[in-house]
């Protein structure tokens, strides 16, 4: 079989659409699907991406390798958030006793597509993704349950679609973990908005738009709704620079050039407010008293910047937290426990990082080794299954339109029956409750590393 999939092809197009439809894609089309299809090499060469999705169905959920690696596919390395996320996920397995492998797809879902792929093939026990192109989530979360693999997702999703619907094919889908976006980016703008004495002009440096994950979309609209409360600031206009500090820098040219009465710049995360400040900079303007500059993650460079004051503020959801609750996840499916219904879309309230807390988070999540952020082992539910310590702020996610603010739900989409029956249940109220009683060591205090047993 060729690599290269001519869609003219009439004997393509059929095997194409044979697979569509058995396939739940939440917004991977045709022509998204030849071309994942057409970068799996790896795929291809063991007998076709078409021939995997068609692997025999497993619904025992019982795991190919326990003693396998546990696999990142991460969305790049050249990002802070991207590395910190990508050193806490090795740091955390190693400490259980895993083999961690990192893997780095270029900004390119189709890298990442031959990755997951290549995994497959291989003792894999686990893989965690944050993927370039969330529309590939659905067909990597049902491989993933066909071929007995653990499977965890985090920030980027098609919209709309949870780990409910992946269970048709299997439970290895985890969970989906994002912060509070959209609340947390909010009080950042607020904190922007008081700075500037609720008045002037502000702009804003975005992510990848349009998208069909909910990320960008919370970000984005965070921005523009928290901003309508105050009359006297100007939203003068925004561009997408792909979370890219390079990128970014162009754009924060362009846009000074456009506004020169900028006074805030909102940037989508701590690496595009990289470049942000540097286009500041260069419009020979000060950051921190000329322009200031909004930041999301708590990544090292945005919190150097809150220090030295040449950023405003950074939502401080820590890049090292998701990967130390996967791999507590992952280790404890592999001892028995499942999460409840009500714990598969997995949230934490992050921290507002301003100069008036900023040591506070340097001193634990910057100064002190990345492994050594959160306790991997009290994070365990089956470690520590009575005083399990959450570490951070986290809750179950009930109200989904949060995940997707503004986006509409795909035709004839119903809510998975499982999420409504533990509404129904009152599981939500419970969980939130638990979560509540199980958050004992505080974000911004020190680290429970080493002090448990």
């Amino acid at each position: 079989m060729s690599n290269d999939i001519d869609e003219r092809d009439p004997d393509n197009r059929r095997a194409i659409d044979s697979v569509l439809e058995r396939l739940d894609t939440y917004g991977l089309g045709r022509r998204q699907f030849i071309k994942l299809l057409a970068g799996s090499t790896a795929a291809l060469a063991a007998g076709g991406a078409l021939a995997a999705v068609g692997r025999s169905e497993s619904h025992s959920g019982a795991v190919a390798y326990t003693d396998g690696q546990f696999a990142l596919l991460n969305w790049s390395s050249t990002g802070d958030y991207q590395v910190q996320w990508a050193n806490a996920y090795k740091s955390a397995a190693k400490q259980l006793g895993y083999k961690p492998v990192v893997l780095d797809g270029k900004s390119d879902a189709a890298v990442q597509s031959n990755q997951f792929n290549q995994l497959l093939t291989q003792k894999t026990t686990a893989i965690f993704v944050g993927l370039n192109d969330a529309g590939a989530l659905p067909t990597l979360a049902q491989d993933a349950n066909r071929s007995g693999v653990l499977f965890q997702a985090a920030w980027n999703a098609p919209s709309w679609y949870t780990p409910w619907e992946s269970d048709q094919y299997g439970p290895n889908y985890n969970s989906f973990l994002i912060p509070d976006e959209y609340d947390s980016v909010g009080k950042a703008v607020d904190v922007l908005a008081k700075r500037i004495g609720e008045e002037g002009t502000v702009v804003r440096v975005g992510g990848f738009y349009p998208s069909i994950d909910g990320l960008e979309a919370q970000r984005r609209l965070a921005v523009h709704h928290t901003l309508a409360k105050y009359p006297k600031i100007r939203f003068a206009g925004e561009l997408h620079a792909k979370y890219d500090a390079d990128l970014s820098q162009r754009a924060t040219t362009s846009l000074l050039t456009r506004y020169p009465d900028t006074v805030g710049i909102v940037a989508v995360n701590d690496d595009a407010a990289t470049g942000v400040v540097a286009g500041i900079e260069a419009a020979g303007k000060v950051p921190g008293k000329d322009v200031f500059v909004v930041g999301a993650n708590g990544s090292t460079a945005g919190i150097e910047r809150v220090l030295n004051g040449r950023q405003l503020v950074t939502t401080g959801n820590v890049p090292a937290y998701p990967s130390f609750v996967t791999i507590a996840q992952f280790h404890d499916r592999l001892r028995g426990w499942r999460p409840e219904p009500a714990e598969r879309m997995y949230g934490w309230h992050a921290e507002i990082i301003t100069r008036d807390n900023v040591e506070k988070f340097k001193a634990r999540y910057v100064d002190q080794p990345i492994g050594q952020s959160f306790d991997v082992k009290l994070l365990s539910r089956t470690e520590h299954p009575n005083d399990f310590d959450l570490q951070f702020d986290a809750y179950p996610i009930e109200n989904l339109d949060k995940v997707w603010p503004g986006i509409d739900k795909p035709e004839g989409f119903t809510y998975p029956e499982p999420y409504l029956r533990a509404q129904r249940n009152g599981d939500y109220d419970r969980i939130r409750a638990l979560y509540r009683d199980h958050y004992r060591y505080p974000v911004l205090g020190p680290s429970p590393y080493g002090r448990t047993a």
